[in-house]
């Protein structure tokens, strides 16, 4: 009997020692599972936040549509990375509606110790400026990957008036914002950030009010009256704010001279050039699409001239000033909803008149007593970027 139970006894211990090695097994197993899977998960995170800082730092070219924003934004993505360790001998293109980094085929290495590599590629949703990022990250085998997805959006710019050279805004001028995406403007409810920003000095004279920051220039002043204000800072720009001139497109309608003081016109949407543009009266303009308008000589919009953006938002209607175009003149009761980019432009405003949107310009001296109210949805100054993550697209593919 005693015999009988040693030998039950060995069978039993000698059973329990083979499922402790079993389990030991399969424990270091699945603990090697899981560090490729949270290598290949660091991986894919670390490619995201690579191209996220890439998309970040760029500033696409005035004139960036949806037509172009692929081309456009491989240019600039090659600009910084082309030549580097990264890239290896690997360069910056659109392949097939496609921009890989660093190429379909090549990978970006996390480090020398534990080999794991990231793939980005870079797509746009059809017909619109939104970027989508899908990156694959591999541990060192390569055998285990993990995706991710996120989308990029045009960052909206925060100053509703960029006088490059000089700030002056007296009388009862304000400004203020609001975000177009969400609906229409409202007064009682109106968001703070107006921001204005100079290279050069500011002057707040009178009554006139700044809902947001004012930025002045490195070796500029700020000059606020008693009864004017600043909600936010007013404090020096970090670094200058450069705007590059306006260039023609190889491709738009020509105008010629519009002047009108009376009647109604309207124009389909589209790339238009107008030599010298003067409104005034009870002249009514009607867009009935997006357009992107060239001023090459002169701009004066005066009286209770309306100009009909269409569907009322600032980014259906794009005014480039070119170079020629030296001064401008805005005064009446009128409304302008759209932005205006002149960075070799003289702005003078008055009146009463109302802008939705955004001006940027060589100097602007403003004594309207109408607000400058701009459009959180627009695009940063002077070109269609930065990007920035479009909160809750985040998500896992294949």
């Amino acid at each position: 009997m005693a015999s009988v139970l040693a030998m039950l006894f060995l069978v039993l211990f000698a059973t329990l020692a083979v499922g402790f090695v079993a389990t030991t097994t399969i424990s270091s197993q699945v603990a090697h599972n899981e560090q490729y899977m949270a290598t290949a998960r660091l991986s894919a995170d670390t490619g995201m936040e690579f191209i996220r800082y890439q998309l970040g730092a760029m500033n696409l070219p005035i004139g960036t549509t949806s037509a172009n924003l692929l081309a456009n934004t491989a240019t600039q993505l090659g600009s910084a990375l082309n030549g580097t360790i990264n890239m290896g001998s690997d360069t910056v293109a659109v392949t097939n509606g496609t921009i890989y980094i660093p190429s379909q085929t090549s990978y970006i290495t996390m480090d020398p110790t534990s080999h794991a590599k990231f793939q980005a590629a870079i797509t746009q949703l059809a017909g619109t400026t939104t970027l989508v990022v899908t990156v694959h990250g591999f541990n060192s085998t390569g055998r285990c990957s993990r995706g991710v997805q996120l989308q990029f959006q045009q960052r909206g710019g925060p100053y509703s008036l960029v006088g490059l050279s000089s700030m002056t805004l007296g009388s009862t001028a304000y400004t203020d914002s609001y975000n177009s995406s969400k609906g229409a403007y409202n007064a009682a409810t109106a968001n703070k950030n107006g921001s204005i920003a100079s290279n050069g000095n500011i002057v707040l004279n009178n009554t006139a009010k700044v809902k947001g920051n004012a930025m002045y220039g490195t070796n500029g002043t700020i000059t606020i009256a008693t009864s004017a204000g600043v909600t936010g800072v007013a404090a020096p720009l970090i670094t200058p704010a450069t705007q590059p001139s306006v260039t023609m497109p190889s491709s738009y309608v020509d105008l010629g001279d519009v002047n009108m003081t009376s009647g109604t016109a309207s124009l389909p949407g589209g790339t238009y050039l107008i030599h010298n543009l003067t409104l005034g009266g009870t002249a009514n303009f009607t867009w009935d699409g997006p357009v992107t308008v060239y001023i090459e000589n002169s701009y004066n919009i005066a009286g209770s001239a309306a100009i009909n953006t269409y569907q009322n938002i600032p980014a259906n209607r794009t005014l480039y000033f070119l170079p020629t175009c030296t001064t401008a003149t805005w005064t009446g009761t009128n409304v302008c909803v759209g932005t205006l980019y002149a960075p070799d432009t003289t702005f003078t405003i008055s009146g009463s008149v109302e802008m939705f949107g955004r001006i940027v310009a060589k100097s602007i001296n403003n004594t309207s007593s109408g607000g400058m109210h701009n459009d959180e949805a627009l695009p940063a100054v002077g070109g269609s970027g930065p990007y920035a993550p479009v909160q809750g697209s985040y998500i896992e593919v294949q």
